[in-house]
């Protein structure tokens, strides 16, 4: 049976601890440049209408869909390095390899881009070209996001993660209200301060983390080789599993219209945050988990009873919050924030187990992981999409989420029965006595 009292106390004890206090400052970092959002996306909506505001979203989709490929494992690799490093001298090294590498990942980038620019008009049958073509330049900066991203992971800078997360929204928000103050706002313009706050946050976080070119060669070396036994897994799988899962926008454009994209990256728009603090703690997390064996079952609750929250919260709210932030003509967003919720409910289950498995180099458990889940979202995507539309897109979310969430606990369970008997246990080190 079980004690109440004991799991109260266990969450009070577990509260204290820094990973949460990390956690809590990487969550609010990304609650607020969510709220930022919120206030960004009715002035876009509303000043853009439903017709550009889903070219928006189409461009800002194509752009992250090509950035998927253009990681080739080194970021995954460094995050691992930077886990098990010891010495901050070494981090700082290692960091400057890596932005080194990036900075060739980001010109080829840049490259496919502006060619594809030529070629997406008639295949989507849609007017995105020029707008593409002009603001490649400045779309070369994503994978130097996605970059730091595993870099403040890898060597746990949370305050520094926090910091990329924040200024660009508010550096969209700002220069969104003086465009509007000053002429009149288009799609363009639009793009060039969503991708201009993105450079401003890397700058920053670039700078602070203070990256150095000492042993340059040797470092390249290390991040290769743990590229080619480590990263290159993660890269395939992640590669199948994040452009299938976001070929719905895609798809949904193709066989059904842009505007279409929008009211359908609106119900994500809402239904994001669920999973964004099973992230954050998972994040938060990895440095530790990579030399211990087990998640603390206070975590796999905690994170279950907040899930579930959120979606009986967003079930009986979405219509208000919806007509509220960005009027009756995104109505036809509102069917769909229930069963994205439940992809929502699925994708943050799995977060501690995925980060687990990586800070553990399980790089072929999660390539497989991916790889199902890859074809799960194709197929789910191509017959339900033109059935369905953008219902379709969320059921095949649905399919997705939960299969992944399926195997995660699979190789996960698998990896915990490999341990070595009597070996520390991690939710003795951190957190006290189990809660059960």
């Amino acid at each position: 049976m079980i004690d109440v009292h004991k799991i109260i106390n266990g969450f009070a004890d577990l509260a204290k601890t820094k990973i949460v206090k990390q956690t809590g400052i990487l969550y609010s970092s990304q609650i607020l440049a969510m709220t930022l959002g919120f206030i960004i996306t009715p002035i876009v909506t509303r000043t853009l209408g439903p017709e550009r505001y889903g070219i928006l979203t189409f461009i800002l989709a194509i752009v992250a869909f090509i950035s998927l490929f253009f990681e080739f494992g080194f970021f995954s690799a460094g995050a691992r390095l930077l886990a098990v490093s010891k010495d901050k001298k070494s981090d700082q090294e290692l960091t400057g390899a890596i932005i080194l590498i990036t900075a060739g990942i980001a010109l080829s980038f840049f490259l496919i881009v502006f060619i594809f620019s030529f070629f997406i008009d008639s295949i989507f049958h849609t007017s995105a070209g020029n707008i593409l073509r002009s603001i490649s330049v400045l779309a070369a900066i994503i994978p130097f996001q996605y970059m730091l991203e595993q870099v403040c992971q890898g060597a746990n800078e949370i305050k520094k993660l926090a910091i990329a997360n924040v200024v660009p929204k508010l550096w969209y928000l700002v220069g969104l209200l003086i465009v509007i103050s000053l002429s009149k706002l288009n799609v363009f313009i639009a793009l060039a301060l969503n991708l201009t706050g993105i450079v401003t946050a890397v700058g920053l976080v670039v700078f602070s983390l203070k990256p150095t070119v000492d042993n340059l060669g040797s470092n390249i070396k290390l991040v290769w080789k743990e590229t080619k036994e480590y990263g290159f897994h993660v890269y395939f799988g992640r590669v199948v599993d994040v452009s299938t899962y976001q070929l719905d926008r895609i798809f949904i454009s193709y066989f059904v219209n842009t505007v279409s994209v929008g009211f359908y990256s609106l119900a994500m728009l809402l239904t994001s945050p669920m999973a964004l603090l099973s992230r954050a703690f998972s994040v938060s997390l990895f440095k530790d988990l990579s030399d211990e064996e087990e998640i603390p079952r206070k975590v796999i609750v905690f994170n279950l009873i907040w899930l579930l929250a959120c979606i009986i919260g967003l079930g009986s709210l979405g219509r208000f919050i919806v007509v509220i932030l960005f009027s009756n003509k995104y109505l036809p967003a509102v069917p769909l924030i229930l069963p994205l919720a439940l992809a929502g409910f699925f994708q943050g289950m799995y977060q501690p187990y995925n980060m687990f498995l990586a800070a553990h180099r399980k790089g072929k458990w999660l390539r497989k992981t991916s790889f199902i889940m890859g074809g799960a979202n194709l197929v789910g995507n191509i017959t339900l999409i033109p059935l369905w539309g953008t219902m379709g897109a969320a059921v095949a979310s649905i399919i997705g989420t939960s299969l992944y969430f399926i195997l995660s606990i699979f190789y996960y369970r698998k990896s915990v029965s490999t341990r070595v008997p009597n070996s520390r246990n991690y939710e003795s080190k951190f957190w006290g006595k189990t809660i059960f």
